[in-house]
Parts: C-alpha cells; structure tokens; sequence
C-alpha cells in the first residue's frame, strides 16, 4: 500500500504543493533583476504565520539558481557584518587570506612573529594579515562588493525576520553607503512592522525607512478553495466550507489542509475544530498576545465582547475611550485587526476570539 504524503507543511518559509502564489515574490524578483529598476531594497512585513518567509525564501532561491548573482541569507542574531565578510571571502575571486612568510635567520624580526624552538637553526615566521590590522569591516566589506560587481555579479543580503541590534544597525548603514557609490548591491529583509519600524530612530538609516515595503495580506478566498479541492478531492462546497475556518490566514491555511487530509473517513469539520485550535493558540497566537501593550489587549477585548465590531460600541465598552484612536492604529500597523468596513474594526484571525475569551485575562 503507498503511503499517503500530506501535501501541507507547518515548515517556516516553506509552503510545498500547497504554496499560493501571492506575486510578492515576482514583484521583487523582477525589480531586482531588471536593468532599468532603482528598487535596490525590499522590506516584507505582516503578521506572524502570514508567509513573510515563504516569499523570502522563493526569492533567495530563485536568485540563487541564477549565476548573475550571489546571494548571502544571513541570521538576524550575532555579527552580521563578520557574517557576510567570511562568506564573501570564501568566493575564488576574493584576495582575502592572510599571507604568511616563513624566512630562516638566527636574528630577530619585527612585526607579528613567532619563533619555533628545536634542533638546529631557529626559524623566524613573519606573519602579514593586512585585512586585519590594516582595514577596518566597512573598507574590508566594501572592497569585497566591489571585487564581486567587477566580476560581473550583484550582491544580494537577506535578513528573515529582522530585528534592531547594534550588529544590524552597523551592517544597514554600510549597506547604504555602497549603494549611494552605486554598487550593486541588493538587500531583502522580513520582519514584523513593529521591528522594522524600529529602524526609523536612527538618522543614518533613511534609505532603509524610505524603502519599499510589501504588506502580506490575507490569502484569497477563491485561491484557497481552489487548491483546497485540489489537494482534498473535495467538492467546491466542502472546500468553501473549510476556507471560511481559515479568514485567509496563511498558516491557518496549511494547519487545517493538513488536519483535514489526516482525518478519519467518518470525521467532519467540526470533529477538527479543537485540535485546530490547540495548533494556532500555542504556535501563533500565544506569541501575538505576549506582544500587545495592556491598551491593545483592552481593545481586542472589547472588539470581541462588542459582537459586531462597531467603532461606538467598542468605545463605549473601554475604560478611556480618548485612547481608541492611539491603539486602533497600533493594531491596524501590527495587521491583527482591519478597518476595510468604515465604522468597524474586524480581528483577521481565525478563533481569536476563542482565544480571548479563554485567555484574554492572562
């Protein structure tokens, strides 16, 4: 009998079969690779599980696969600048090793040596490392960008969920000072809107803060129903019918596709709703309630409570109404709420409001 093989993953910056292409990818890919673009960056917000790193991750692999570029994914934590010198100083065309010369003399040298003991003459080393003792990281960075565009090949650096360190802050400013030299040198990060916008603070960051972001939004409807039919061997009704538990929220999306392709034959939706939930309460939603002030969990209490969502009705339930406009538009930036109906504000997430309810007082 051939094993069953689950075509929905639960694997960060992987989508498998059941990717949906959104065209974020394409829209960077394409700015990135043509000769008459000036986009040189690309920010890829939105909220946890909306599939920043889905669209990352298809353009890291897509620029990769072309022998134009050379493409360096770093981690958002430690020395990302000596993260991206030792990567580049492992391509060929990079004159970046440390030179040693080894001279016999029974007298002594200057400079950085050593002296070996033993039987015989005694040997004297002279160690030259003028990368490290002469050049500081930006000139040392900057000279290895340079060698690469002369080789004909543009630069990509790519950050997966970003967040401000003083490593970060360092590598962005250089990054921007090469591209003001017209190098060609490209970088691609993802991050939560809170995070990037931690970047604005710093005065020698303006490129970055002015650069083009990209808004992950929710999954069309009509896409997920379509490939729900397509992956389940569902009818159109059935497959609609899962789709209204997702609200488009990308990671619900393949959470449910999977639960439902593993059910038991006599299993309904409803049989699935608890495990459903168990999934998106501890891997997403525990996360996205630990990052909400004391103002934004009373405001997300009280759009639950309010039933409809009517702008009134959620004030009038708040301690200090005065303060709705200030947490409204927080909620809106972090993508947890819409206002796509005027007068309502609208929780994008599936069950949310069960997870407050149970445990929204934490």
């Amino acid at each position: 009998m051939t094993n069953r093989i689950d075509p929905f993953t639960r694997t960060p910056g992987i989508a498998g079969e059941a990717y949906i292409d959104n065209k974020v990818a394409d829209e960077i890919i394409a700015n990135f690779t043509s000769d008459i673009s000036s986009k040189y960056v690309y920010k890829i917000t939105g909220l946890r599980g909306s599939g920043k790193s889905v669209e990352y991750g298809k353009v890291i692999r897509t620029l990769k696969a072309d022998e134009k570029w050379l493409v360096y994914p770093l981690s958002a934590a430690g020395d990302v600048v000596k993260t991206l010198i030792s990567k580049l100083s492992m391509e060929s065309f990079i004159d970046s090793k440390s030179k040693v010369t080894e001279v016999s003399s029974s007298v002594s040298a200057s400079g950085d040596a050593f002296f070996i003991s033993g039987k015989g003459d005694v040997s004297i080393g002279k160690k030259e490392s003028d990368n490290e003792h002469f050049y500081s990281d930006e000139a040392t960075l900057s000279k290895m960008i340079a060698a690469a565009n002369k080789k004909k090949y543009k630069v990509l650096v790519a950050v997966d969920d970003i967040s401000k360190t003083p490593e970060m802050v360092k590598l962005l400013s250089m990054i921007g000072s090469m591209i003001l030299e017209g190098m060609q040198i490209y970088l691609l990060v993802t991050g939560l809107s809170e995070n990037i916008e931690e970047f604005s603070s710093e005065k020698n960051l303006t490129f970055f803060k002015r650069a083009d972001s990209i808004e992950i939004k929710a999954l069309n409807k009509y896409d997920i129903t379509a490939m729900y039919q397509k992956l389940l061997k569902v009818d159109a009704l059935e497959a609609k019918k899962i789709e209204e538990e997702t609200k488009g929220y990308a990671y619900a999306y393949q959470v449910l596709g999977s639960l439902y392709f593993g059910k038991a034959k006599e299993e309904t939706i409803d049989d699935l709703i608890p495990e459903y939930e168990r999934i998106l309460f501890r891997d997403s939603y525990d996360l996205v309630w630990k990052s909400l002030s004391k103002g934004e969990k009373e405001v997300i209490r009280c759009i639950c409570r309010s039933k409809d969502g009517k702008a009134e009705n959620i004030k009038n339930l708040m301690k200090n109404k005065s303060t709705y406009p200030v947490y409204r538009s927080r909620l809106l930036n972090k993508h947890i709420v819409d206002d796509e109906e005027r007068g309502y504000l609208k929780i994008r997430l599936p069950r949310f409001e069960r997870f407050v309810e149970i445990w929204g007082n934490e």
